[in-house]
């Protein structure tokens, strides 16, 4: 073999080593396939999701079979205490399947009157619920009670107003509820205190299927409650 013919074949072998490792490079790629972006309607890409919010709202919740207070309040991550006071319950124990429970907000905290710049805080948005009506035994006034729970920050009720069907409006004085208190409002005459309000009538307000409204100051519905016979 002459010097010409050698360096003839390893001009050869160096081509045919570089077409070889050029169509292994191509195959390794064509295999790749790229991880999937996902996109919006729009066609851009999808904004990071947002995790949940705490509950912020009261809940209802009707006992069941096998129920207790402390199963009731693990299943909703609250404190049986605060169970139990926005039940109005003093007994753990006295608790019967189908009875009706507000299962109060978990995260619910009275902000500051003030920041730290001294300026006004956010108002908190009122959580109150009519929990209960109490109906007379008899044809008058007496006994007949509208129970209302505040389940959100100390507010004053001066000005709100509690309505029926049939046009009768109690409306409130300058009273502060408290957080996790209640208020019962009493059809019948009486002396106010911090916990009792009486609106002074001699007939009953609250009749079968009738509804009561609870609307805050400016006359917004706040929360409302049917009887039922």
């Amino acid at each position: 073999m002459t010097r010409q013919q050698a360096l003839f074949l390893i001009l050869i072998n160096a081509a045919v080593s570089t077409l070889v490792s050029a169509i292994v490079v191509l195959a390794a790629f064509s295999l790749y396939t790229p991880p999937p972006v996902s996109r919006s309607a729009e066609g851009g890409p999808l904004a990071p999701a947002v995790s949940p919010t705490r509950r912020t709202t009261a809940l209802t919740y009707i006992v069941k079979p096998g129920d207790t207070l402390s199963l009731i309040a693990a299943n909703f991550n609250i404190s049986m205490a605060a169970l139990m006071q926005a039940n109005s319950i003093s007994n753990a124990n006295m608790v019967a399947v189908g009875q009706s429970l507000i299962i109060p907000p978990a995260d619910i905290a009275t902000p500051p009157l003030f920041s730290a710049t001294g300026a006004a805080a956010a108002t908190a948005v009122p959580i109150l619920r009519i929990s209960a009506i109490v109906r007379p035994a008899g044809a008058g006034a007496t006994g007949e009670i509208v129970i209302i729970q505040n389940l959100g920050a100390r507010l004053n009720l001066k000005g709100w107003t509690l309505s029926g069907l049939r046009g009768d409006v109690y409306i409130f004085p300058d009273i502060a509820l408290e957080s996790s208190s209640s208020v019962r409002v009493h059809s019948e005459a009486g002396l106010d205190t911090a916990t009792d309000l009486y609106w002074g009538r001699t007939a009953p307000v609250w009749g079968a299927n009738d509804t009561a409204t609870l609307k805050d100051r400016n006359g917004t519905v706040i929360d409302s409650y049917t009887v039922r016979k």
